[in-house]
């Protein structure tokens, strides 16, 4: 795996991302049944409290944005953080209640998951792994 292609698939994950959650945004994905279901659904604990679930989010989305950032520049803090961010936030789904996606939007995000979890592998166990190390090494 060459340095160029490990970027491409960071670069790749994100793009899947922001494609995402953009679909949500497209009139059409949800029949209006399903969507006044969905809207009637009592919010989850997280997002009862004012103000935490936003912070929360913030939070994430920053410490995210910066491991990218380290993974792209092949730093091994990047990659510290991003594997840590990416364990920290799995057992937040548990406290954000039901969701509703299109087939679309599902599968983008799917997508960009695989991505992802291939760019922290390969961070870990290839050729990249060997240069972020070797950065460390020689004090770069």
């Amino acid at each position: 795996m060459t340095i160029a292609r490990f970027r491409l698939f960071l670069i790749a994950s994100a793009i899947l991302s922001i494609a995402a959650i953009a679909t949500a945004f497209l009139p059409g994905g949800y029949s209006q049944a399903l969507a006044d279901a969905y809207a009637s659904e009592p919010p989850p604990w997280l997002f009862k409290k004012e103000g935490i679930a936003t912070g929360v989010g913030m939070a994430a989305l920053a410490i995210t944005v910066v491991g990218f950032a380290g993974l792209f520049l092949l730093k091994r803090w990047g990659r510290t953080l991003s594997l840590g961010i990416t364990l920290l936030c799995l057992p937040l789904y548990l406290l954000t209640g039901p969701t509703m996606s299109s087939p679309i939007e599902a599968m983008l995000t799917d997508a960009s998951t695989l991505a992802w979890g291939a760019c922290l592998a390969l961070a870990y166990y290839s050729p990249v792994a060997a240069r972020i190390e070797g950065q460390v090494a020689s004090g770069a």
